[in-house]
């Protein structure tokens, strides 16, 4: 044990050096006593931080060079040794930290994900910890670490249909996450584990013919359009919107079909209820909605919701300066959102990551509203052609 200790410290130490790394990137009998030392208890700290080194390494020389090393790293008994570490208390802090790092960059490539994907009881485990509710799980450090490798596990069908499936629960144990931002009872969940958690939701969202199950067994966008909103909106709607409203107040919360954190949620907060702060949440949770419309069933569904009234003071809250909030709500053929207009597109280029990600929640808000207000052709329920949200499935 004393041996394996020392010689994942070394090269630990040796993969410090760019001219080492490219050495061993190059061999594969290298490579293979590194990886068989980050499977052992005495060396897995190190010996993962060897393969993290290198991975930076490869991923700076080209897309090929770290395809073909996730491929080589990405075997089931390496996966199963970092999701273990990372999801136990067994292991010290730097340990576990260095399995995340590893899953997450392994995760960043298609064929790591996947790889990762299909080790279901290790990324089971892994997962359920993460939705763990409580002030505890919510200030852990790895909470942030693995909202990362979330995002990038579920842009992969094989994680999607884990997540998705009716005997594990996971996605439903982990929408409430979108809630406790707000809920002191609960621990706030941190602003990255709240994206990845929304960009999990946005992924699973993709897949049209899961559609009934997130708005009929998981109120997928009761959870998002309750994220969305803010109380203060709701006080200026008609009353008889007021009561329709999935708002603090109004009558879906009383619905016993809905899931019983909902209903704590919307009791606790009240009047207090505030919108979602943060621009990648707000954007991941609009792009899930507007996938959730690509349907007739989604749109009927986000109507009864009174999506649009949320949907219309978010693109408000994110694109302020302009308001028409007086208009009618009742959604009428000439309604248009405040960020409508004839301005011209400024050049990315010239934009701030915020301005970014501001324009983008204005044309998704937009593209959103115009969805729920179009008229429906025909009488027959038959779905539409998804009109698919950007896919942001990996993470720098």
């Amino acid at each position: 044990e004393t041996f394996r200790r020392e010689a994942a410290s070394a090269l630990l130490a040796y993969s410090e050096d760019a001219q080492q790394l490219e050495v061993l990137l190059a061999s594969k009998p290298g490579l293979a006593v590194v990886a068989a030392l980050a499977r052992t208890r005495a060396g897995l700290r190190d010996g993962l931080g060897a393969l993290v080194n290198l991975m930076a390494f490869a991923n700076a020389s080209g897309e090929p060079a770290m395809d073909a090393l996730v491929r080589a790293l990405a075997s089931p008994k390496s996966v199963d040794a970092a999701c273990v570490a990372a999801a136990s208390d067994a292991f010290e802090a730097a340990t576990r930290r260095s399995a995340l790092m590893f899953l997450q960059n392994l995760t960043t490539r298609p064929c790591g994900a996947e790889a990762v994907a299909r080790r279901e009881e290790a990324v089971t485990a892994l997962t359920k910890r993460f939705a763990r509710r409580g002030a505890a799980a919510a200030a852990a450090e790895w909470a942030d670490g693995f909202a990362a490798i979330l995002q990038n596990l579920s842009a992969q069908p094989t994680f999607r249909s884990l997540l998705l499936r009716r005997s594990t629960k996971i996605l439903g144990a982990l929408l409430p996450q979108l809630l406790d931002g707000y809920l002191d009872a609960f621990g706030a969940a941190s602003p990255g584990k709240r994206r990845g958690v929304a960009a999990a939701l946005r992924h699973c969202c993709h897949d049209k013919d899961e559609h009934f199950y997130l708005l009929s067994d998981l109120h997928a966008p009761t959870f998002a359009l309750f994220a969305l909103a803010d109380a203060s909106d709701a006080a200026r709607l008609a009353n008889d919107d007021h009561e329709a409203l999935a708002l603090p107040g109004g009558a879906n919360w009383s619905d016993a079909a809905l899931p019983a954190v909902l209903r704590e949620a919307a009791e606790t907060l009240g009047d207090s209820k505030k919108r979602e702060p943060d621009a990648r949440v707000t954007l991941s949770l609009l792009e899930a909605l507007l996938c959730l419309a690509s349907t007739r069933r989604g749109r009927e569904r986000l109507r009864a919701l009174r999506a649009y009234a949320v949907v219309k003071d978010c693109d408000f809250a994110f694109a302020p300066g302009r308001d028409d909030r007086d208009d009618a709500d009742a959604g009428g053929d000439t309604e248009v959102l405040v960020t409508t207009d004839d301005a011209p597109e400024p050049d990315e280029a010239t934009l701030s990551e915020d301005e970014i990600l501001r324009k983008h929640i204005a044309r998704v808000c937009s593209d959103l509203a115009n969805m729920l207000l179009r008229a429906e052709v025909g009488a027959d329920d038959q779905p539409d052609e998804p009109e698919r949200a950007e896919d942001y499935g990996e993470m720098d």
